[in-house]
C-alpha cells in the first residue's frame, strides 16, 4: 500500500437539506417512518415530506439528535446507494424489509469509507476474472481455473482474507446489530465488495468468503435470478477452492474414521461438518458415514462452534492502512469525521477484522489412513 498525494478536504457540503440522506441515516439505524415520527414528536407523514423534499428546511438537529448521525451528514450530496437486487443475501425469506434496508444503508456507508481510502492511498485494484457469462463452466470448473489463473499453490489456502485483499476485493464487517445476517457481497463500480459476519468461527468466516467470492465471479451481473440453484454453486465453488478434489483424493487412503474428519479439517482449515459434506460429496465415505457422522458432530457441538479451531484471520490492508493513517496524523475519529458519521459506525465496519494477524497454523500430525505425504505447498 502507497500513500497518494491529496488535499484535506472534506466532502462537499451543500447549503441546502439533502433528503436521500436522511433516509439513509434512517434506514441505517433500522427505523420505520413511524418510528423516526415517534423519537421527533411529529406525524408520519411529517417524515415522508422531509424524505421527499418537499420542506424546505426540515429540523436538521433534532433529526441528528433522534438518529445519532452529525448535522453535516444531512447536507452532504447523494452518494452511490446500494441496492437490494445487487447483492447476494442469503435467505431473503428470512429477512424483514427493514433489516435488508438496515445491512444495505450499513453497506453504503462503507463503500463511503472504501472511497475514502481510495481517495487517500493506493490499495491493490480488482483482479478477479469473470465466469458470469462463460456457459457450462461448473463451479468445480470455475475454482480449478481461479487456482491456476492466481497461480495458487497446491493445499489449503493459507490466509483466504489476505488472498482476497490482495486481488482487490474489500472485504468489512457487518455491525454487530445485524449479525443475523449471513456474508453477503456485490459489485460497485468495479470494485467487489464482501461483507463478513465476524462473529463465526473461523473457519465459517474462511467459508463465507469463499462462497461470496464465488458469487463476485458467477453471478456478476444484478440479473442473475437469485435462488437455491444460484446459493449451492456458491457452495459448490467455495468447496471446490479451499479443498481441491485432486489433492484430497491424494490425500486420503483407506476407510477414514470420524476422527480423521478432525485431522483433515485443521489441514484444510474448513470445519469439521464442511469437511465431512466435502467427503460425502466426492463420494470418499458413504451416505450411512456421513449421516452417522453429522449427527455425532451435532452432538459433540460442531454444528454452532469449532471447539479447538484455527485463529480467525484478520485484515492485513485495514492493519496497514490504520498505521499509515496515523502516521499521517488521521485517527480513526478523524476519518469518521471526514466522513461525517459517528467513530461507533466507523469501528463497526471493520470490527474483528483490524486487529493484529493471528499467528500461523501448523500442518496436525496425520493418522494411519491419511497418506504421509499431506505437505501440499
Amino acid at each position: 500500500m502507497t500513500e497518494k498525494t491529496w488535499s484535506d478536504a472534506p466532502q462537499k457540503i451543500s447549503q441546502s437539506f439533502n433528503p436521500s440522506r436522511l433516509t439513509l441515516a434512517r434506514e441505517r439505524r433500522g427505523l420505520t417512518k413511524q418510528g423516526l415520527a415517534e423519537l421527533c414528536g411529529v406525524s408520519r407523514r411529517t417524515v415522508s415530506s422531509w424524505e421527499a423534499g418537499s420542506v424546505e428546511n426540515p429540523p436538521i438537529d433534532l433529526l441528528s439528535a433522534a438518529l445519532d448521525f452529525p448535522a453535516t451528514f444531512f447536507l452532504l450530496d447523494d452518494t452511490s446507494i446500494v441496492k437490494e437486487e445487487s447483492a447476494s443475501f442469503r435467505a431473503m425469506s428470512s429477512m424483514t424489509a427493514r433489516q435488508v434496508h438496515r445491512v444495505l444503508a450499513a453497506s453504503t456507508l462503507s463503500v463511503e469509507l472504501s472511497k475514502w481510502i481510495d481517495a487517500h492511498y493506493t490499495t491493490p485494484a480488482s483482479d478477479l476474472p469473470d465466469f458470469s457469462e462463460t456457459d457450462n463452466l461448473s463451479p468445480a470448473i470455475a475454482a480449478e481455473s481461479l487456482r491456476r489463473i492466481w497461480g495458487l499453490p497446491d493445499g489449503p489456502i493459507k490466509n483466504m482474507l489476505g488472498l482476497l485483499e490482495r486481488k482487490g476485493v474489500r472485504v468489512f464487517s457487518l455491525p454487530f446489530e445485524d449479525r443475523e445476517v449471513d456474508a453477503f457481497s456485490f459489485w460497485l463500480e468495479d470494485r467487489p465488495f464482501i461483507f463478513l459476519n465476524t462473529s463465526k468461527t473461523a473457519e465459517r468466516m474462511r467459508f463465507d468468503l469463499a462462497h461470496e467470492l464465488g458469487h463476485l465471479l458467477l453471478h456478476k451481473t444484478p440479473e442473475t435470478p437469485k435462488g437455491k440453484r444460484i446459493e449451492q454453486e456458491a457452495q459448490d465453488f467455495a468447496s471446490s477452492l479451499l479443498v481441491p478434489a485432486d489433492d484430497l483424493y491424494e490425500q486420503v487412503v483407506g476407510q477414514l474414521r470420524l476422527d480423521d474428519v478432525f485431522t483433515l479439517k485443521k489441514y484444510w482449515k474448513i470445519s469439521a461438518v464442511a469437511m465431512t459434506q466435502r467427503l460425502y460429496q466426492l463420494a470418499i465415505i458413504s451416505e450411512w458415514s456421513h449421516r452417522t457422522w453429522m449427527v455425532e458432530l451435532s452432538q459433540r457441538g460442531y454444528r454452532t462452534s469449532e471447539p479447538d479451531g484455527i485463529h480467525p484471520e484478520t485484515s492485513r490492508l485495514f492493519k496497514q492502512l490504520f498505521q499509515l493513517a496515523r502516521q499521517d496524523g488521521w485517527s480513526l475519529r478523524r476519518i469518521a469525521d471526514s466522513l461525517h458519521i459517528r467513530a461507533a459506525d466507523l469501528d463497526a465496519m471493520v470490527f474483528g477484522l483490524a486487529v493484529t494477524s493471528a499467528p500461523a497454523l501448523r500442518l496436525p500430525a496425520t493418522s494411519s489412513n491419511l497418506a504421509k505425504n499431506t505437505a501440499f505447498g
